[in-house]
């Protein structure tokens, strides 16, 4: 992004090849002229995540900062977002967690009609099934890092967690925002960043309609 000394730029090296044969990654420095972080964008969330708009003109950089082989680029990308989707998911399913937790202790707490709404019998439903699948969430991202570091590809369980973990959170985040009631809605409370958040679960790292195109295609 644009406070970032080094940026490494996926670009096309053989305008001949197709593209997943025609592109190398690159190591190019701030300062480095015809490269400039030109602006921030404003995202829904994850706010703490610097993210800018990258402009280069007519950048040249020595072939040291070529990084592994030239046109491998795209699969040294595509390996590496095997970690990352893991990864992400990962950090979700703590997210659901927390958020499942925090809404529990408020719905205990919070009467309306008389009595703790913990009391409805469809708000605590919800939430036990809210628990259930992301206690299933969970074993599935152990299961997939464990086959990972087995040495395995693994790329449909990876596309199943990403798939289905990216989706899962969003239901958790909506649920829980609506148990909040109006407080879910205000700035000052974690669950409506949270909400915020989450919402590039199913998007970043591969598209949940992606993923489920990945893993269609190894059943």
């Amino acid at each position: 992004g644009g406070i970032a000394d080094l940026v490494f730029i996926a670009a096309r090296t053989d305008s001949e090849a197709k593209p997943s044969r025609s592109m190398s990654i690159f190591a190019v420095e701030k300062g480095t002229e015809g490269f400039e972080a030109a602006r921030a964008l404003e995202k829904m969330g994850w706010h703490a995540s610097n993210t800018a708009e990258l402009v280069l003109d007519d950048v040249w950089v020595p072939d040291a900062n070529l990084i592994g082989e030239v046109n491998r680029g795209f699969y040294y990308v595509m390996a590496n977002f095997q970690n990352e989707r893991l990864s992400l998911m990962g950090a979700a399913v703590g997210e659901c967690q927390e958020a499942i937790d925090m809404t529990v202790r408020y719905v205990k707490e919070r009467r309306a009609f008389g009595a703790p709404l913990w009391e409805k019998q469809a708000i605590r439903q919800r939430l036990a099934m809210r628990q259930a699948e992301v206690d299933a969430a969970r074993e599935l991202v152990y299961r997939t890092a464990w086959l990972l570091d087995q040495g395995e590809e693994a790329v449909r369980e990876v596309s199943e967690v990403k798939a289905l973990v990216g989706e899962l959170s969003n239901r958790v985040m909506y649920d829980c925002v609506q148990f909040h009631g109006g407080m879910g809605y205000m700035r000052e409370t974690p669950i409506e960043r949270m909400y915020r958040d989450v919402r590039i679960n199913s998007i970043g790292g591969g598209a949940t309609e992606v993923m489920l195109d990945e893993v269609a295609k190894r059943l």
